[in-house]
């Protein structure tokens, strides 16, 4: 019956496979040789991605401080599924992941001096990158494919590549470019004066051509215009610094701001009792003609009664975001949370053994012809 169909009745078979199931697909391909033919190929998995458009989230990497020996500890970045895709290596040992975007993850060695490797979790591939350009102190970092507003990122994951690496320096802020491409760092694009605390070391947003950084203990995003090599800064409304905060974005491409606040508050009992409460309160960014910016509140989020726990348990100091899926994550004393704004899903996430200390969620579309 498999081998009376045509070749492209099995493509149009394939390509109504959800993405966000990738065994489906593999089971599929393992149907004969010619099916696995026709979903290796690259026009194929062109054809998938622009069938579905919006990469699924196959899991998250979570970085983990498992152990220690006198004061040493052991820093694991390890992958957890979100789906049945699994990577060759799910485990990358003294590392922390840092950033995840276009199909690749942006590691660094961690606890001596940074190094930063480009991780194909799908291929298994791993690039290391040359020294940093200077020592740095409070730092992050960014991985983007390098044909920013010429390439539907799709399937970009084997072209070529940018690392964006933000420092705040001793008295100016100061970024270096890596490009895949020519294989160095570039000369330094200096920014602002540098702040007080430094960077926020948390997942960077994309919108459009720009890249966005919090800076530490302050109201401020740095915004790096990867067309126009410019920096510049964006100021947040009173009140809402970067600390326990996370970047997000909407799919209609605007920038959000989403920040995990605890309070004390009256619970009406006769006895003058309180309670803690949870929320994560939610904002968007719009630009105006006059290149200043407007921030408006998108509402809150209980937590405390959204995830069936005590809200005193809730972690404040991180909150992590799936861009282009619209999951956060939130974590307590003993568990992570996902939440799913669009269904309301709320799920509790096995990590296996080890100390959470971060969150950087991974987005891809995943075939069979991805290893070619």
């Amino acid at each position: 019956m498999a081998e009376a169909l045509t070749d492209d009745l099995v493509e149009e078979i394939l390509l109504r496979l959800a993405p966000d199931d990738p065994a489906s697909l593999v089971r599929a391909a393992a149907v004969c040789l010619r099916w696995r033919r026709v979903a290796s190929t690259r026009s194929f998995r062109r054809g998938f991605a622009r069938r579905h458009r919006k990469a699924p989230m196959l899991g998250f990497i979570a970085n983990l401080r498992d152990g220690h020996e006198g004061d040493r500890y052991d820093y694991v970045a390890r992958f957890v599924r979100a789906t049945r895709f699994r990577p060759f290596c799910p485990e990358r040992r003294h590392r922390r992941a840092l950033d995840a975007r276009h199909g690749r993850v942006l590691l660094t060695t961690v606890p001596w001096k940074p190094t930063l490797e480009v991780w194909d979790p799908v291929t298994g591939e791993l690039r290391e990158l040359p020294s940093m350009p200077q020592t740095v102190t409070s730092w992050n970092a960014a991985v983007v494919c390098a044909a920013h507003g010429a390439c539907d990122h799709l399937d970009c994951r084997r072209g070529p590549f940018l690392v964006v690496l933000l420092d705040s320096g001793p008295e100016m802020m100061h970024l270096f470019v890596y490009s895949s491409e020519t294989g160095a760092w570039s000369e330094p694009i200096f920014g602002p004066p540098s702040p007080t605390y430094g960077v926020e070391m948390v997942p960077t947003a994309l919108v459009g051509n720009a890249l966005y950084f919090l800076i530490d203990a302050t109201e401020s995003i740095l915004k790096y215009d990867l067309a126009a090599r410019s920096v510049s800064m964006i100021f947040m409304p009173t009140g809402f610094n970067s600390d326990f905060a996370a970047l997000t974005t909407t799919e209609d491409g605007v920038l959000g701001f989403a920040k995990l606040e605890k309070s004390t508050v009256e619970d009406g009992g006769l006895l003058g009792s309180s309670r803690v409460k949870c929320e994560l309160r939610l904002l968007s960014m719009h630009p105006g003609p006059d290149g200043y910016v407007t921030w408006a509140e998108n509402g809150s989020i209980e937590l405390g009664s959204l995830l069936n726990v005590d809200a005193s348990s809730i972690e404040s100091d991180y909150v992590a975001f799936a861009h282009g899926v619209g999951i956060f994550f939130v974590g307590t004393d003993d568990a992570w949370f996902s939440i799913d704004l669009k269904s309301g899903r709320v799920m509790e996430e096995d990590y296996g053994n080890g100390d959470t200390q971060s969150i950087v969620p991974y987005s891809s579309f995943y075939t069979p012809g991805s290893f070619s």
